[in-house]
């Protein structure tokens, strides 16, 4: 693997945020631009939101009469006067904002007419560096966050005839005051209680006041330092290392922000700027390359590695003559993961930990309808369990602040969730259109992942304690929403297709339906995960029982007369044959409940499914369909969705078809880190899958990848597994684990009992 697959690099500074390369060690994060004369760097703190610990509910004064009579409406065929009630009395406030930190704002007093200018981003090292000359001076920096120190880290270096003359100062849009104290460098201020629908901050007291917090930086260095009334001056200077930490006053979801977060800020930068830089700088590297070596992938030398990689992106468009750069994605992918979610930090938003502005699209939120989901797709594959526990410790947490919606809106038990959730774990239908705020399956969604949880990691502790309660109760509340249709099945009624409308019979746009198959199918995924946990852990009991009572009645998979998956109850014309969500697919990816080999005429109806609807879409979107495609083993069409997906995307402005900007970001467009996620996973797909303890081994390899290596993907069970292949076949499989697994290439199939390393001979 040369450098073209780990590094991203560029010969000028960026223009915009997209351009921006980002640093994080999950709770704090950062995006450089590199500019010489003016380098600004964009700060996050991923406890940093709008808001306050509160209980939200629906307008109406009867939220269950009102759902009760919705569902009446949807099962007498009026889903258009559903629709209008829901709309009307059925949804509650807005989720809260996730904020930006702010801005360190670097200007440099020197004449500067740089030379051989170059900005990269090492991901194998998580280390940011820019270097260029002014006349015989080469001048170099480089920029780090270390989880183990809590700091971000960034040091100058001069060698030749001219100084360092900089000026460091904050800039914020919150409510803020910029200072120094003649050792720090501070910003400190609070968040708003809530962000009105203009924008506007309001900021209360009492129980409502919103998270403070601060930012600070110290400095060590040669030179003379001045601390001015709101920023710092270094002059004369031929090394500087800035250390910047942060920290705010946030708690818990339902407390009060009232953490003390100032003096412990001091206390890490402090005993960070004690240690020397070489010795941070290894920790660092060490600590994130004990996540980033444990996979490794090699398609070919693309002879790239004197390219910069926007010239590789903007290349990419005309010739797919690039392997490495899809080498490259996979392991971005896995860089921005590791970044941006650690043990203890909170769960990754649509942006990870990286916004840059106060109003975020989507406001940067959990939108829990996919996006947060595929966030947390590759990461068990790719041997990194520790990063889902963020997103473990969100669904506990929505486990409890969701029973509350369940029994007030629903009357059922367990816990309910919709489309958006926030840091206070909004869980009530958000205001607008039904098409995206009435889905409350979010819940059940989640238990798939604290399942698959188990499966990789064998942790059955985590099973018995965690997940196993949590599933039940989610099962619970699917249980209750269960009402019998015209013919006697068992449906949840009524239901969306998250964000897609249909035609109904009198021409009306309508996006109730009496179900769907999307929520179908996350029921019957929840019932069949419950009782897994249930044998697994030789446990009966009265939820058991109704699950077991329930399954035979469930409304089953149904075909319209083309031969696709139905996506709503009845079979109705789209407004939009190529909508960027194929929500009716989640049986197929991320379930398994459509499999090629179990249910082969459900995955062609899957696959036509997918025909129909396009290889086009949103960043996202095509992230998904790389999945699905690979689950139904077909690697060259896989391999195309990934190439649209590797689209050149060159500004924010640009609008229309996803892609990847400059930076490697995915575009949505606008940016969202979910399709980043996606295309890793798809990646993964193609050369592992695992059912149980059943492995495929190359199950949708793209002709165009006849040669290759890839090393330390997990499969369920927690086997690791190597694979090298030539012309498109196997020739080394290696599966380190304990266990009895049968590994499958094409027709072949191989029995093994692993203890310690195995190699699997086809």
């Amino acid at each position: 693997m040369t450098e073209a697959s780990h590094k991203l690099w560029y010969k000028r500074p960026a223009k915009n945020w997209v351009e921006s390369l980002l640093l994080g060690n999950g709770r704090f994060g950062a995006a450089l631009f590199g500019s010489p004369k003016k380098e600004t760097v964009y700060l996050n703190l991923d406890t940093l939101w709008s808001g306050y610990p509160k209980t939200s509910t629906v307008k109406s004064d009867n939220p269950y009469e009102t759902f009760c009579e919705a569902r009446r409406l949807s099962l007498n065929g009026e889903n258009a006067k559903a629709q209008a009630l829901i709309e009307k009395d059925f949804t509650g406030p807005d989720s809260q904002n996730y904020l930006p930190l702010g801005k360190l704002i670097i200007s440099s007093k020197n004449k500067l007419c740089p030379r051989e200018y170059r900005r990269s981003l090492d991901i194998s090292q998580a280390v940011h560096s820019t270097s260029y000359r002014i006349k015989k001076t080469d001048i170099s920096t480089e920029a780090f966050i270390s989880a183990p120190a809590d700091v971000m880290v960034m040091r100058y270096e001069a060698n030749g005839g001219e100084k360092l003359s900089l000026s460091f100062t904050f800039q914020c849009e919150l409510r803020h005051s910029v200072t120094t104290d003649g050792a720090f460098l501070r910003l400190e201020g609070i968040c708003p209680s809530e962000i009105d629908n203009n924008g506007n901050d309001c900021y209360y007291d009492g129980d409502k006041k919103g998270i403070s917090f601060c930012c600070l930086a110290a400095f060590d260095t040669d030179g003379q330092v001045k601390f001015n009334k709101n920023n710092v001056s270094i002059d004369c200077a031929t090394h500087l290392t800035v250390y910047i930490g942060a920290d705010d006053s946030f708690v818990a979801w339902d407390k009060t922000p009232d953490k003390e977060y100032i003096a412990p800020c001091e206390e890490k930068i402090k005993a960070a700027i004690k240690r020397d830089y070489n010795e941070l700088k290894s920790e660092h590297i060490a600590d994130y390359r004990s996540y980033y070596t444990r996979v490794s992938l090699d398609l070919g030398n693309s002879k790239k590695s004197g390219t910069v990689t926007s010239a590789r992106l903007r290349e990419f468009l005309h010739r797919k003559n690039d392997p490495e750069l899809y080498t490259l994605l996979f392991n971005f992918g896995r860089y921005l993961a590791i970044s941006s979610s650690r043990p203890g930090t909170q769960a990754m938003t649509l942006q990870g930990i990286w916004t840059y502005k106060k109003l975020s699209p989507w406001r940067s939120n959990y939108t829990v309808n996919i996006n947060t989901e595929m966030n947390y797709w590759p990461l068990l594959m790719c041997s990194l369990p520790e990063l889902c526990r963020p997103l473990n410790d969100m669904i506990k947490d929505l486990s409890l602040a969701g029973q509350k919606t369940a029994k007030e809106l629903y009357n059922a038990r367990g816990f309910a969730s919709h489309h958006n959730i926030d840091l206070w774990r909004h869980t009530v239908p958000v205001p607008g259109s039904a098409s995206w705020s009435f889905w409350y399956m979010s819940g059940a969604w989640f238990t798939r992942h604290l399942f698959e949880y188990y499966e990789y990691t064998g942790d059955t502790e985590f099973l018995k304690e965690t997940a196993y309660p949590i599933i039940l109760d989610s099962a619970r509340f699917c249980l209750d929403m269960l009402t019998e249709d015209k013919d006697g099945k068992l449906i949840a009624c009524p239901s969306t297709s998250p964000e897609n409308i249909y035609y109904d019979s009198d021409g009306n746009k309508t996006a109730v339906s009496q179900t769907t198959t999307m929520t179908m199918s996350i029921i019957k995924d929840n019932f069949d995960n419950a009782l897994k946990c249930a044998e697994i852990l030789n446990d009966s009991n009265k939820t058991t029982d109704e699950i077991k009572a329930a399954v035979p009645r469930l409304l089953e998979f149904r075909t319209g007369k083309d031969g696709r998956l139905l996506e709503w109850y009845d079979e109705v014309k789209e407004t939009e044959i190529h909508h960027r969500h194929v929500s009716h697919l989640y049986a197929l990816f991320p379930s398994d409940l459509i499999d090629v080999d179990k249910t082969p005429e459900l995955a062609k109806a899957a696959e036509k499914t997918l025909d129909v609807r396009g290889d086009n879409g949103t960043g996202w979107s095509l992230g998904w369909k790389i999945n699905f495609r690979a689950r139904l083993r077909q690697g060259d069409r896989a391999l195309k969705l990934l190439d649209n997906q590797l689209r050149f995307i060159p500004n924010p402005e640009v609008r229309g078809r996803g892609g990847t900007y400059p930076n490697m970001l995915d575009a949505h467009p606008p940016f969202q880190i979910d399709g980043n996620f996606g295309a890793v996973s798809g990646i993964a797909q193609m050369f592992v899958q695992s059912f149980g303890n059943r492995v495929l081994i190359l199950p949708a390899l793209p002709q165009k990848w006849q040669s290759g290596r890839v090393t330390g993907l997990t499969v369920k069970g927690g086997a690791k597994v190597d694979i090298e292949w030539k012309d498109s076949k196997p020739v080394s499989v290696t599966a380190n684990g304990k266990g009895t697994y049968i590994f499958v290439f094409g027709s072949k199939e191989v029995t093994a009992e692993l203890d310690g390393e195995t190699k699997i001979e086809f």
